[in-house]
C-alpha cells in the first residue's frame, strides 16, 4: 500500500499528517521536505484508522515536536517497541499505543531409557506474540498458538509384563496479545516401562514490548490507551 503524506507549512510550524499505514516513518526527513528548519515547531498527526509500526524521532531538537496519535502506534510481533525517543517531545494520545505481545515459551522435553536403548522428544516452539508485521505491508497480527512437541515410542521387544516406553514433548506456549507477555510452554511426559526417564522444564513466555522507551523525555498532554511496558 502506498503512503500519502499531507504537509502544511506556516511561519512557525510544519505539520506532517500520516494518512496511511506506514512503518518507521522518519519525521525529521518528512518535515524538512515540507520546509522545516531549526527553530520551527513540528506537529505530527497520525490520523484515525491509521497504523504506524514504530516511529523515528531521532535528530529532532528537544521541545520541537508535538506528536498527536489518533490511530494506532505500536510495536511489531514478539515484543517490539512502539516509540523510542531520547528527544524531549509533547505527546497527545487520542488513540492506542502498545508494545508487541511477547513470544510464548518453548515446550518441555522428555527422555526415556529401556535396557540400554534410549530416545527423546523435544518440546514445541512458542507462538508469536501479537503486533504489527515485522516487514512488508503494515498489518496487525493476532497472537499465535504454540507448536506441538515431538513424540518418541520404543519399537523393540519388551520383557513380559512390560509396556513399551514412550516420551512426548510439551506444547509451546501461546504468544501474548498486544501489550501482554507470552504464555509458558507445557511440560513433556513419559510413559511405559522405562528403566530411566527425565523431563526438562518448559520455557517461560517472553515479556511484552514497550509502548514507550524514553518516558522521561515525554510530556503527556493526553494519555489515551497504553498497553504494554514503559521505561
Amino acid at each position: 500500500m502506498s503512503v500519502r503524506w499531507l504537509m502544511a507549512c506556516s511561519s512557525r510550524t510544519v505539520q506532517v499528517v500520516i494518512s496511511a499505514n506506514v512503518r518507521s516513518p522518519n519525521i525529521l526527513s518528512l518535515a524538512t521536505a515540507a520546509g522545516y528548519v531549526t527553530g520551527m515547531q513540528i506537529e505530527c498527526v497520525v490520523n484515525a484508522g491509521v497504523d504506524v509500526a514504530s516511529l523515528q524521532v531521532a535528530g529532532i531538537p528537544d521541545d520541537a515536536l508535538h506528536l498527536i496519535i489518533n490511530g494506532r502506534m505500536g510495536g511489531v510481533i514478539n515484543g517490539g517497541t512502539g516509540l523510542y525517543t531520547r528527544t524531549r517531545l509533547r505527546l497527545t494520545n487520542n488513540g492506542i499505543m502498545f508494545g508487541g505481545g511477547g513470544q510464548g515459551g518453548y515446550g518441555g522435553g522428555a527422555w526415556v531409557q529401556y535396557h540400554g536403548s534410549s530416545g527423546g522428544a523435544s518440546g514445541g516452539g512458542g507462538g508469536d506474540g501479537a503486533g504489527f508485521t515485522a516487514s512488508g505491508a503494515v498489518t496487525m497480527l493476532g497472537a499465535q498458538p504454540g507448536g506441538r512437541g515431538s513424540d518418541y515410542q520404543y519399537q523393540g521387544a519388551v520383557f513380559p509384563g512390560d509396556t513399551a516406553p514412550a516420551a512426548s514433548g510439551g506444547w509451546g506456549g501461546s504468544g501474548g496479545p498486544i501489550g501482554q507477555s507470552g504464555f509458558s510452554g507445557s511440560w513433556g511426559g513419559v510413559g511405559g516401562s522405562a528403566s530411566a526417564s527425565e523431563t526438562t522444564p518448559p520455557g517461560a513466555g517472553k515479556p511484552a514490548g514497550y509502548y514507550v522507551d524514553g518516558n522521561a523525555y515525554i510530556t503527556w498532554l493526553a494519555t489515551g490507551a497504553r498497553l504494554g511496558r514503559v521505561i
